[in-house]
């Protein structure tokens, strides 16, 4: 018996042949798969084909014996080499590594998310403070224009009232805001809350992905123009200190935002 290798795609595969004489003829009778890996296997991948390795030999001691398992190991080695110790404590130290990485990277990811949040909250905190104490201010106005009308309709005589009514120019207030406001109102009206709330949270959702990955591809396309400037230029740009450095490298940003 002999181990056969095979390369298929990608993958090595490993079998089991004997050879016998049959009518005089030399014939080759696959006699068992011994598992497949990648063509250039990695340590991992080495020691994953190693631990199949032995299940299958055993569920062939009816057909080969130890010293036969012996050999099919040492050809199998000579192609596929056995892990050793010192890979072995390499590769956990690689993992534990990169599982290091992983969740600070995460916790790391998850602070930055719970600030954003608590900075929403702040605001939204605020805004509510401020819309009180305006909707106090609108009720009290409110009041007295009530209290002037119900005078007025019974005949008294009252000061003031002969200037145009107030208006939002009057107030200061930006009118687009007011207009958001009366659609916001109106959404509320309608019942459609629910729903306007629904699609910001996934509109700020889709931001949070489209965002980060818009940003990375400008800074890419700025390094890039960058390693196209001559080396000379690149020093200067390093060496120039002060303000005229300053407003150039803010020209170049420019440059690399506009062609992003």
């Amino acid at each position: 018996m002999f181990v056969r290798f095979r390369q298929s795609g990608r993958r090595l595969r490993a079998s089991l042949v004997e050879t016998r004489r049959l009518d005089g003829k030399v014939r080759q009778e696959h006699v068992a798969s011994l598992g497949s890996t990648v063509i250039a296997p990695s340590v991992s991948d080495r020691i994953a084909f190693w631990q199949k390795l032995p299940d299958r030999l055993a569920r062939l001691a009816n057909r080969i014996d130890a010293e036969t398992q012996d050999r099919i190991r040492g050809a199998v080695h000579d192609r596929i080499p056995m892990v050793t110790m010192e890979e072995i404590h390499a590769l956990q130290l690689e993992n534990a590594e990169a599982n290091e990485r992983f969740w600070s990277g995460l916790a790391d990811m998850c602070e930055s998310t719970a600030a954003e949040h608590t900075a929403l909250r702040d605001k939204a905190d605020r805004a509510i403070a401020e819309n009180q104490a305006d909707a106090t201010n609108a009720r009290d106005g409110a009041a007295a224009a009530k209290d002037r009308i119900d005078r007025l309709r019974r005949g008294e005589s009252v000061v003031g009232g002969l200037r145009k009514p107030i208006s939002i120019d009057q107030l200061g207030l930006d009118k687009a805001f007011w207009r958001h406001c009366r659609e916001v109102g109106e959404i509320d009206r309608l019942g459609l809350w629910d729903v306007m709330r629904k699609e910001m949270m996934e509109a700020r959702e889709r931001a949070h992905v489209s965002i980060p990955r818009k940003i990375l591809k400008r800074h890419r396309r700025i390094e890039e123009l960058v390693k196209s400037l001559p080396q000379e230029a690149v020093n200067i740009l390093d060496e120039v200190q002060g303000e005229w450095a300053s407003d150039q490298i803010a020209r170049f940003r420019a440059a690399g935002m506009k062609h992003g």
